[in-house]
């Protein structure tokens, strides 16, 4: 699994929204957050074929919702 990738959505009514990858469920769905609507503590589930990565998995995965938004807005910012 790709946890610590950032990714775009592709499909659903969060389409073209960054998110991180921080796990994945036993039927092989991403947990994905991006500090806000999506937090740590209640992660999206989200069909992998439904994701576009951007880029490869992070050191460390944020550990903070505040640092996950930051994380993801400072990565839009240098694309």
């Amino acid at each position: 699994m790709w946890v610590g990738a950032v990714v775009q959505s592709k499909a659903g009514r969060d389409r073209y929204r960054l998110y991180i990858i921080i796990g994945e469920t036993q039927d092989g769905r991403a947990l994905i957050a991006n500090g806000r609507l999506h937090t740590l503590e209640r992660p999206k589930k989200k069909n992998l074929r439904h994701l576009t990565v951007l880029s490869g998995g992070a050191e460390k995965v944020p550990d903070t919702d505040d640092a996950v938004y930051a994380y993801l807005q400072d990565f839009e910012n240098r694309a």
